[in-house]
């Protein structure tokens, strides 16, 4: 296993190798507050997250104006307009606040290989069952990182209401992978968070941050699968 492979997402991320311990999981805002019941003000600042280094996160902006994904400190807003979905980052800008976000803050992290790949509740097995294996208590809320190969994804970006729990709200921006790319699924498993840290019926949060056409894209992901040879990452203990 080689632990030092670098991504062109992740540069500066520390990888190491040990047994884990648990890493802290705030959650600002939930998600049933927040997408169902339209409590949508701001609750932290994006500024403040990052003040403390190896922050990663996934949530959306006040107002729900967007979605955020941070990795390793690194801040990338996705908004929805015209049709278009508009990226900036991944410095932060002061200003930008978050109303639903589930953050933590990792200084070392274990890769772990997936060897079969897969999508779904079958990759949100593989997570669970890679984090077990690092000593991982996966009965509590973890981040985690799966870098590879994108062989499917259906993802969105909000634009004033969720789709999933307002379908007839705002219409979001949306993307179906036509072809298979390199990218990261960013991501929390929190097992019974449902409406919470996840949607009802899911383990995960997830993310998804791909280049396209030499730009960064991020987007919540609704569903995603990785070929085989991906690996995901998992905070490590001392």
């Amino acid at each position: 296993m080689n632990l030092c492979r670098p991504s062109a997402l992740l540069i500066g991320l520390t990888l190491f190798a040990g047994c884990a311990a648990s890493t802290p999981v705030t959650q600002h805002g939930r998600m049933r507050e927040v997408l169902r019941e339209g409590n949508t003000q701001p609750r932290i600042s994006l500024v403040e997250v990052t003040q403390r280094p190896g922050a990663i996160g996934v949530g959306a902006l006040a107002g729900l104006a967007g979605e955020v994904t941070v990795v390793d400190g690194n801040v990338w807003i996705a908004r929805s307009r015209d049709g278009s979905a508009i990226i900036s980052g991944p410095a932060v800008v002061s200003g930008d606040n978050a109303t639903l976000l589930t953050v933590a803050h990792v200084d070392r992290w274990v890769e772990v290989p997936l060897p079969q790949g897969g999508g779904g509740a079958e990759l949100a097995k593989s997570i669970a069952a890679a984090a077990r294996g690092q000593g991982i208590d996966t009965s509590k809320p973890f981040p985690f990182v799966v870098d590879g190969q994108l062989t499917e994804l259906e993802a969105h970006v909000i634009a004033g209401s969720c789709p999933i729990a307002n379908p007839e709200g705002d219409a979001p921006w949306r993307f179906t992978l036509e072809k298979p790319t390199a990218g990261l699924l960013v991501g929390f498993y929190a097992e019974g968070q449902d409406g919470v840290m996840t949607h009802h019926g899911d383990k995960t949060h997830t993310h998804v941050v791909f280049d396209q056409d030499g730009r960064t894209v991020t987007a919540h992901a609704d569903h995603a699968a990785v070929a085989p040879g991906a690996v995901v990452r998992v905070p490590a203990g001392s």
